[in-house]
């Protein structure tokens, strides 16, 4: 059998909101099979592991409608049209939380579900974080702004109480850029 990049045939738009879209497409594998397939469009997103001067991470808690929870998360949101994804990752810890940072580290760009959705979450570290004005939220959100140690956040992933897969990846990625996870191979 061969593995290879199936060859869209047709895309065609079944739902859409202003956020994202579902779309059905159509496929043809290399080994010949017709295959019908739906995937939600997303806009590409940021997601920001940020440290205040003290070794604070900055974490945002808030109610999740799909699930129906409230969880702890990192500060996310999608890349406005336009925008770069360090732009995106500056201004979404601004309006979220309240705080800037002096400096951002790219982590890389991930898929977010690559079976069901088109999305790229670009994951920043950034250091230097530090309170500077009010959040700005969009309608909808009502963010609370906690601050822990990485020993506390670790337990709030270890409780799943942050619990969102591309978060945890987040923080581990951060984690290892920052020396704290140490892996031989």
């Amino acid at each position: 059998m061969r593995i290879g990049k199936w060859k869209l045939l047709s895309e065609k738009t079944r739902f859409k909101i202003p956020w994202w879209s579902i779309v059905e497409r159509n496929f043809v594998t290399p080994n010949g099979k017709k295959i019908k397939w739906f995937a939600v469009k997303k806009p590409n997103a940021v997601c920001v592991f940020c440290l205040t001067k003290k070794g604070k991470v900055v974490a945002i808690r808030y109610f999740r409608p799909a699930i129906q929870k409230v969880i702890f998360d990192l500060p996310t949101g999608f890349i406005n049209k336009g925008e770069t994804p360090l732009q995106a990752a500056k201004r979404e810890l601004l309006e979220e939380t309240g705080f800037a940072a002096e400096k951002f580290f790219p982590l890389g760009a991930y898929a977010g579900n690559a079976a069901g959705d088109t999305l790229s979450l670009h994951c920043f570290l950034a250091t230097g974080g530090k309170k500077v004005s009010l959040q700005n939220l969009d309608h909808g959100e009502e963010i609370q702004v906690k601050l822990f140690s990485l020993r506390q956040l670790m337990e709030k992933v270890n409780s799943r109480q942050l619990l969102d897969s591309t978060r945890v990846s987040v923080v581990f990625l951060a984690l290892q850029k920052m020396g704290k996870i140490r892996m031989k191979f």
